[in-house]
């Protein structure tokens, strides 16, 4: 899963995981562990910006996950299995690195 959201001023990032956790999934945080930070580089409606993007190992408490924030941006999310996201393409380049090590933990997990 690939979250979009951003840390509020004075928010500490595990905090803001948190936050963005239960408003885009309805799932309560149960602890965090720090994988990678990279920076990138993007432009959007003419406005040219860097981001870091910060890849956590989540550990949720159960339930399914469902879109409770309303009026923002994760309105018209949608679930979709990890074994379906084929073309990486597609994704914005923090959501293709995190498909990836995702696919890469996988392969590791099953011994290939």
């Amino acid at each position: 899963m690939a979250l979009g959201g951003g840390i509020d001023p004075g928010e500490q990032p595990v905090e803001a995981l948190t936050r963005e956790l239960l408003e885009e999934t309805g799932l309560e945080l149960v602890g965090a562990r720090l994988l990678d930070a990279r920076t990138y580089w993007a432009q959007r409606n003419g406005i040219s910006w860097s981001l870091t993007a910060l890849f956590y190992a989540a550990s949720l408490k159960g339930g399914a996950p469902t879109v409770t924030e309303v009026d923002g941006s994760a309105e018209t999310a949608a679930w979709v299995p990890l074994r379906d996201i084929r073309d990486t393409a597609v994704l914005s380049p923090p959501a293709a690195d995190a498909a990836h090590m995702l696919d890469r933990s996988w392969k590791r997990i099953q011994g290939r």
